[in-house]
């Protein structure tokens, strides 16, 4: 008579998750699938029944059971144990650890600037835009990678680095506001550019995106070719920008008009220098708690107030922030001006140069022009 099978043998093992990063990895790799890497690890047998003690970076323990499936996981460096299904209480435990990464953040270092071409990680939740605009990329030279929401976009980023990530704001799981805040809170990840693939409706909303990071706004439906080099132009502008601890707010004028820029450093009270630039033209505003002190490059302008005026009219151009300590402000050429006076001079100069335009517009029309006209008889 045979002897019955012996029972295979239970393996144990350890695993620690040291970061936040390392275990968003494995949970969009593996763990929401129910399994799990063990690294360096290539003694077992296929269906060796194991047992892991597993430690989240959030401090929680979970004890979970599973059995050898693949012996060379991860190039051979590795085990992949297939778990059994996880109760109520395991998932949720999981869950309270993906939603701890939202806060976990580490201080952001610049890194040397991207090689060509450009890689490209796409995320929209819509499957149409994903490949149709992949498809576009790469016809004109870049390399694309796609994920469906913020949660796997920040795992593929930690994975593999993008030179540049373009985003759909409006996502499940995971919207594009929290990506941002999430990779600019990442030493990996905080010095990618940022585009966000949308049109935000209003300055303060963009303004905010600014502020948190964002590097640039694209509509859905501008042209491929468009598209392709507003993504270069992003990243040969933060390529110089040096270390992006040093970096303040910062956007375009075309997305953010000057006075909405003003407004909030006004509201904010903020103390440091704005600089402008567009095209062969640059100036730059010195405010103290939030009101105007210098305007450095008075340009073609009469005085200082006549060129902050010139400059609330540009309707393009780049602006950025630097915050200054009192000792690094010098000598202030201007008494404190009001930015809610100046914005409000401003738009009374334009309501009558706008009203002097049209009584002599009026006063240059034919009579024949306005109403009843003569008929030669």
């Amino acid at each position: 008579m045979a002897d019955a099978p012996k029972p295979a043998k239970i393996a144990t093992f350890g695993v620690r998750f040291e970061s936040y990063d390392d275990f968003l990895v494995e949970y969009t790799d593996n763990l929401r699938r129910g399994f799990l890497t063990l690294p360096g690890v290539r003694s077992l047998e296929v269906n060796q029944p194991v047992r892991v003690k597993l430690s989240l970076p959030n401090r929680a323990i979970l004890y979970l059971s599973g059995t050898a499936v693949d012996l060379g996981a991860d190039g051979g460096k590795g085990t992949l144990i297939q778990l059994a299904a996880f109760t109520a209480e395991q998932e949720r435990i999981f869950g309270l650890c993906v939603n701890s990464v939202l806060d976990a953040s580490t201080s952001p270092k610049a890194e040397p600037p991207p090689s060509r071409p450009l890689n490209v990680l796409l995320v929209d939740d819509s499957a149409s835009v994903r490949t149709e605009m992949a498809a576009a990329l790469r016809e004109r030279g870049l390399n694309v990678t796609t994920a469906d929401n913020g949660l796997m976009a920040i795992s593929a980023a930690l994975k593999n680095e993008p030179d540049l990530l373009l985003t759909d704001v409006e996502m499940p799981e995971m919207d594009g506001w929290t990506l941002l805040r999430m990779a600019r809170g990442r030493k990996k990840l905080a010095h990618v550019p940022i585009v966000f693939l949308t049109a935000l409706s209003d300055d303060m909303s963009r303004l905010q995106g600014y502020r948190m990071g964002v590097d640039d706004y694209l509509p859905k439906n501008l042209s491929p070719d468009e598209i392709v080099a507003r993504l270069q132009g992003v990243v040969a502008r933060r390529a110089g920008l040096g270390a992006v601890e040093n970096r303040g707010l910062r956007g375009d004028l075309q997305h953010v008009r000057l006075g909405s820029v003003l407004s909030f450093l006004e509201a904010e009270k903020k103390t440091g220098d704005l600089r402008l630039e567009s095209g062969q033209d640059s100036a730059v505003l010195r405010l103290v708690q939030g009101v105007l002190r210098d305007v450095k490059n008075l340009g073609y302008a009469a005085s200082a107030i006549d060129r902050v005026f010139d400059l609330l009219a540009w309707e393009a151009g780049q602006f950025e922030f630097f915050t200054l300590e009192p000792r690094e402000l010098g000598e202030l050429s201007l008494e404190p001006l009001s930015v809610t006076w100046l914005l409000m001079e401003h738009a009374r100069r334009e309501d009558e140069a706008n009203e002097s335009a049209r009584l002599e517009r009026l006063a240059n029309e034919r009579p024949g022009q306005s109403g009843s006209f003569d008929q030669d008889l």
